[in-house]
């Protein structure tokens, strides 16, 4: 029989607590009682075997039973503009979760038509995607910041930006090195502008290609997604 899946940020080291959400998801939606066993992550890779002990209408207490730690191999962090369609970036979100990223920044480009995110929303998705694959990791997702301002963002080892404006012979899958942390820039519908890749290689990001044919922009953060995480 299958364990349920549900998220907690409220964990000790022997009890988990449930919020209002989640605990009328396990206790009136898939009708868990006393004793049951269900799964809990945290979202930073914790995964715990507990048993429900008590709950009412705004908690639910959980037993530890065991916990396990799960650790990436390699930290990911995509960098991308928004797209016009916001469902088109909600299916994105829902994919690379499932992939595996660490965090994931929207960025206002030159081209970028839309400015702002409804991160409330993604953030769900994000859950909701986290739960269902039972994965243990749930993404930081920052809010829209402007271009210029990424470069003092971001932290990884290897550096990446995707565009078209010229071709470019170096593929993002042969540019991978051992580092234990990569990120990539994905440009908007209408890609990066010419000085906007010129700030990038300023800043040390190493110009690739993500194939022969143009893709969407939630295409290409889905690629670049799994690309990464070889």
């Amino acid at each position: 029989m299958s364990v349920n899946f549900f998220y907690s940020k409220d964990i000790s080291s022997s009890y988990v607590i449930l919020d209002s959400i989640e605990t009328n998801h396990c206790i009136k939606v898939l009708r868990h009682n006393i004793g049951d066993k269900i799964k809990v992550v945290d979202g930073q890779g914790s995964t715990y075997l507990t048993k429900i002990i008590n709950f009412n209408k705004e908690n639910c207490k959980l037993e530890i039973i065991k916990k396990n730690i799960s650790k990436r191999k390699v930290k990911i962090h995509l960098c991308i503009s928004p797209t016009k369609n916001h469902k088109r970036l909600e299916w994105m979100m829902e994919k690379i979760v499932e992939i595996g990223v660490d965090r994931v920044t929207f960025m206002v480009c030159r081209r970028t038509i839309r400015k702002t995110v409804n991160l409330k929303r993604l953030n769900k998705i994000a859950l909701s995607a986290m739960k269902q694959t039972q994965n243990s990791f749930l993404p930081l997702i920052d809010d829209c910041l402007d271009y210029s301002n990424i470069f003092e963002l971001v932290k990884s080892e290897d550096l990446f930006i995707a565009h078209l404006n010229k071709k470019i012979n170096l593929h993002l899958k042969s540019s991978l090195k051992s580092n234990k942390s990569r990120c990539i820039l994905i440009g908007p519908e209408g890609d990066f502008t010419n000085d906007e890749v010129f700030l990038a290689t300023k800043n040390k990001f190493i110009e690739v290609s993500l194939g022969e044919t143009r893709l969407r922009t939630e295409t290409s953060g889905l690629v670049s997604a799994s690309i990464l995480n070889l």
